[in-house]
């Protein structure tokens, strides 16, 4: 099961991993004459996608583009370049269909261009379980006393690490939470295989009242979870309904 934890956070037994895969791979002749340089990933699951992103700690000279290779850490193969992932111009590429077993350690190698013949190697260490889960993009449609919040998702269950996404979630909660003020309503829907839009309609709100929405999947630890900004509407009298859209 997925847990909300960065990358920053893994253990020190990871790092010694990490440093010992790194002088394993980089002295191949591939890499062995870039220089090494620091920076930050995140893996972030982003709209049912796994999108794999860096920060560069040198910001000093902008690159010009970036090719992303990849190993494993269970068995010695050499890194390959992920074909989506050659000579971008993002500090982002969507691993999803390339990283196929959540019980792996995934060793990203990072290679970056600036200029025609400048190049530097950015490498780090993934697991399922370091991978940022972001919120579902949602629809929140207000009428006079209540409240139709509908959350989007694939018409067909998308797979992560090769799994229904559902099941390397570990069927988590998704948390409804609608706020007036000081008042808080929070509805929490087991996701068990959910396919396709859903919609929760929070009933009997006091009209003349803004009501503010946001969404999340609720995290082992509360503070890990990310939750959506909110999205607001103006309960007003014999209003039949109205939308907002984001």
């Amino acid at each position: 099961m997925l847990s909300s934890h960065t990358f920053s956070n893994i253990g020190l037994l990871s790092l010694y991993l990490v440093v010992f895969v790194s002088l394993q791979f980089c002295s191949s002749s591939t890499f062995e004459e870039y220089p090494l340089e620091s920076c930050t990933m995140n893996l972030t699951l982003r709209n049912y996608r796994l999108i794999l992103s860096w920060e560069l700690k040198n910001k000093s000279v902008p690159p010009v583009h970036y090719t992303l290779w990849s190993t494993i850490m269970s068995r010695p193969e050499d890194p390959k370049a992920l074909e989506n992932c050659t000579n971008i111009m993002e500090s982002s590429c969507d691993v999803t269909d390339e990283w196929m077993d959540r019980t792996e350690n995934y060793i990203p190698l990072i290679v970056i261009y600036r200029g025609d013949s400048v190049l530097s190697l950015c490498e780090g260490f993934v697991t399922a379980t370091n991978t940022i889960i972001e919120p579902p993009e949602f629809e929140v449609i207000g009428f006079t006393d209540n409240i139709n919040v509908t959350v989007k998702f694939p018409p067909v269950i998308p797979k992560i690490f090769g799994e229904s996404m559902w099941q390397v979630l570990g069927y988590r909660s998704l948390a409804i939470k609608a706020q007036a003020g000081q008042n808080t309503l929070l509805h929490k829907l087991k996701m068990k295989n959910i396919a396709g839009n859903i919609t929760h309609v929070f009933q009997n709100l006091l009209p003349n009242t803004n009501y503010c929405v946001s969404v999340y999947f609720e995290a082992e630890n509360m503070k890990d979870s990310i939750k959506s900004p909110f999205k607001c509407t103006l309960l007003q009298p014999d209003q039949e309904s109205g939308m907002v859209r984001f």
